[in-house]
């Protein structure tokens, strides 16, 4: 039966862990899957504040009509 100390550190891992060794392939997926996050989110952010829509009866406007639909 496992005391209160071994449970307490199994959950926390007292000693040192030890070091992943990761390839250059590894990284540059990691690399590439962050690149590819912040291109989005500064994509998301760009159309959000300037969607480039000019013309009030482009469909993506009709979210921002308060009036009812008159089907």
């Amino acid at each position: 039966m496992k005391t209160l100390a071994d449970w307490v550190a199994s959950a926390w891992c007292f000693g040192q862990p030890a070091r992943a060794t990761h390839s250059v392939f590894e990284w540059v997926l990691v690399g590439i899957a962050a690149c590819t996050v912040v291109y989005a989110f500064y994509q998301a952010v760009l159309h959000t504040l300037h969607p480039g829509e000019t013309s009030t009866n482009h469909v993506k406007w009709r979210i921002l009509d308060d009036e009812e639909d008159s089907r």
